[in-house]
């Protein structure tokens, strides 16, 4: 690694810009997946205790 005396130059700038650019838009589409799993898992608990409750209810309980 060299030694960071002058700072980055042009090319390196753009190189590291485009660099946090592509892991700030990474993250974020990781947080986007994992809120629609999330989204995914509350519907199917939601769906399994209706159905749940439906059976109940057909059982007269």
């Amino acid at each position: 690694m060299k030694e960071n005396r002058d700072g980055l130059d042009r090319q390196e700038a753009h190189i590291y810009r485009n660099m946090v650019k592509e892991l700030h838009q990474n993250e974020q589409e990781l947080n986007v997946a994992r809120v629609e799993e999330l989204d995914k898992s509350t519907d199917s608990d939601t769906e399994g205790a209706a159905s749940a409750q439906r059976e109940l209810v057909s059982q007269g309980v």
